[in-house]
């Protein structure tokens, strides 16, 4: 990936906005110094080493006097707020509540290692970074009617201030500073997630639009997170009820719920929930976030505990492969069965990580790769007669989820969107000495990384 630079008038380094709290009642206090406050007024207070503020319409009350809103806070110290402390200023407005107004290098600070760890592996790290710093960059540009550019949970991307920066964290930060990832003349956006389960997620897939960049890639190297493998009983009347709130019909008790559609790496795509009263058929990200997304890890759904087989084009009856509709050659010279041969036999360990890496670098030779891996692995293709392959039970692939008693389990791999980013994905590869441009090259294909300031 080529590193190129933008003028200052292209973009300037700036502080990032985020918010911590939106409660209304804030307990402040500082490592070392006194709290200087200014109010919406330009009134001046000194709030010694901590105070509690409440706020009410456009006002704050601290110790019984009042104050207009917005309060700006600072510290010759750090700040601390809900048992964290944090770089940079305090911010109170009457819309967004408590912000941590704080330099963009300083907060990803705090974002590596609440978001990957200082035990990664360094150019993980500094992928992380680049992609975090973009995140935020990006967010700050279509946010000014909240008030914020991102929030501290995975919402956005987790920060946790100043009290859990490490010395190799701070470094990918420091070794990366300015770098951003932009597709042509715009910043891109570098969405992530933790585990892909063996393949990335079209976005269009999880969220409607298309963009050219974040189109789902295979994983290039084996790993294992802890959330490979996961299984999550849900109860049918939670199902019935998040039904309910998405489509405005009760369909009445949830009878069987049939994944109906998967994309290129096995993940759902739409879903069909069969009720008493009648059915209705759903994007599957969208079911996965209303019902409960920490429970409902990925929508790569596995049939009870298996492994779907994406490699192969065979689909359960009446599930449709976005991308096995056809068996057209790609521009790369690839048919879809090809394509798809190469990424399961690149999960099972048939190629080399030099072949792997040769296969990213020079897309043209994948033909020539796909044949050695047939040659090895000894996989039977029906390439000669280009014919569609046969259609399987659905109960073989398991994509009518399981029922038990009054509930659902599901099975399956990974954590997260999918979108962008595999965070467990980046760590392998920086393992197997990708570097993190390579890395963000081929998480977001066509992209190139510059630097701002």
């Amino acid at each position: 990936m080529v590193l190129l630079l933008l003028s200052a008038n292209d973009l300037e380094a700036r502080d990032i906005y985020v918010r911590l709290s939106q409660s209304g009642s804030y307990s402040v206090s500082t490592t070392s110094g006194t709290i200087a406050m200014t109010d919406g007024e330009g009134r001046l207070a000194n709030l010694g080493d901590g105070a509690k503020i409440t706020t009410a319409g456009n006002k704050a009350s601290i110790s019984g006097n009042s104050f207009f809103l917005p309060l700006r806070l600072s510290t010759p110290g750090y700040l601390k707020f809900n048992g964290r402390t944090y770089r940079g200023s305090f911010l109170i407005t009457q819309k967004a509540g408590l912000l941590n107004v704080v330099d963009i290098e300083q907060y990803l600070y705090g974002v590596l290692p609440a978001e990957v760890g200082a035990s990664w592996h360094t150019q993980a790290l500094r992928a992380q970074a680049i992609c975090a710093r973009t995140y935020a960059l990006k967010r700050s540009m279509s946010r000014s009617d909240r008030g914020y550019d991102v929030v501290d949970t995975d919402a956005d991307q987790v920060y946790k201030g100043q009290g859990v920066e490490t010395a190799k964290t701070n470094q990918a930060v420091q070794s990366t500073a300015g770098e951003i990832v932009t597709y042509g003349k715009e910043i891109a956006d570098t969405y992530f997630h933790s585990d892909s389960g063996g393949h990335t997620a079209n976005i269009k897939d999880v969220w409607g639009q298309a963009v050219p960049y974040l189109t789902g890639v295979p994983e290039v190297v084996n790993f294992k997170s802890p959330t490979a493998t996961w299984n999550a009983r849900i109860s049918a009347a939670k199902i019935q009820s998040t039904v309910t709130k998405i489509t405005g019909t009760d369909i009445g008790t949830i009878r069987e719920i049939q994944v109906s559609e998967v994309d290129e790496g096995g993940r759902a795509v739409t879903m069909n929930f069969i009720g008493s009263r009648g059915s209705k058929t759903l994007r599957a990200s969208q079911f996965r976030t209303a019902v409960d997304p920490r429970t409902l890890k990925s929508t790569m759904f596995t049939p009870s505990g298996g492994a779907f087989n994406v490699s192969n084009t065979t689909t359960p009856n009446g599930l449709v492969s976005r991308n096995a509709k056809s068996q057209q050659t790609a521009s790369d010279g690839l048919t879809f069965e090809e394509r798809q041969g190469i990424a399961r036999m690149t999960a099972e360990g048939v190629f080399t990580t030099t072949e792997l890496i040769d296969m990213l670098t020079n897309p043209a030779k994948q033909k020539n790769y796909y044949q050695t891996g047939v040659s090895r692995s000894g996989i039977k293709t029906n390439a000669k007669t280009n014919t569609q392959p046969q259609v399987k039970p659905k109960n073989k692939y398991g994509y009518t989820i399981e029922k038990s008693g009054n509930d659902f389990v599901f099975y399956g791999r990974g954590w997260g969107h999918g979108v962008g980013l595999c965070q467990w994905g980046a760590m392998a590869m920086a393992e197997q000495g990708w570097s993190a441009e390579k890395i963000l090259e081929h998480y977001y294909p066509g992209t190139t990384i510059r630097r701002y300031k």
